[in-house]
């Protein structure tokens, strides 16, 4: 059973993690600028026509980056800080800068998608190699279970964590690519937005209770 002390750790270890990972307001941040890119996009392409002097792209583009300058505003006004916007602002350079040149809305989305290969890639890779990414990140987030190489079961567990950390971003790859390939700016804005925060989270409710639930039992 447990005990106030260990719900209250647990919570404190997922609230951190989510932080690292820029927190919900950053999660979410990070996939507002795509939803205004592609809204303005498609609104902008029935308005102006195929004739127009500035191409549907350009709005959408200039809007995405109104919507990523104001966020960083807000957040500079309540005294938060922006260090997880200034990364979402860089992003957003990178995917505009693709699209500007390609000329393919669907093209923003790219980036994030080699982004997302990578990870999904370096996290399995770290497995393979018998060094699991999450044993290393949660001794440097929480200065706990440094010996954790040297013990079999909780080894495992974060090579199995991690591996589900490789399978989140995996997921988010075969959608998004799948819709690249298609050619659906409309549903890439909306798999990420909902392949981003919620499944971001879940897999830190899990990871962590998983971890909690096996130190607690060999305590």
């Amino acid at each position: 059973m447990n005990t106030p002390t260990t719900s209250a750790t647990t919570a404190h270890e997922t609230s951190r993690l989510l932080s690292v990972l820029g927190g919900r307001r950053g999660l979410v941040d990070g996939a507002l600028p795509p939803v205004v890119f592609v809204a303005v996009n498609a609104l902008a392409g029935v308005a102006t026509g195929p004739a127009a002097r500035v191409q549907p792209l350009w709005w959408a583009l200039g809007a995405a980056a109104g919507t990523a300058t104001v966020l960083i505003v807000l957040r500079l006004v309540r005294g938060e800080t922006v260090t997880a916007a200034l990364r979402g602002i860089a992003g957003l350079a990178v995917a505009a800068g693709v699209a500007a040149w390609t000329g393919q809305a669907r093209d923003f989305f790219l980036p994030g998608i080699y982004v997302d290969t990578a990870y999904a890639v370096g996290f399995a890779g770290s497995v393979l190699v018998g060094r699991p990414l999450v044993g290393y990140l949660y001794v440097a987030l929480f200065r706990r279970q440094r010996d954790w190489r040297t013990r079999p079961r909780l080894r495992r567990l974060f090579a199995l964590a991690t591996l589900g950390w490789s399978a989140v971003y995996g997921l988010r790859v075969a959608a998004t690519s799948y819709l690249y390939r298609t050619d659906e700016p409309e549903l890439l804005a909306l798999a990420k937005l909902l392949l981003g925060w919620p499944l971001t989270a879940l897999a830190v409710v899990l990871t962590i209770a998983a971890l909690r639930r096996t130190l607690l039992a060999h305590a």
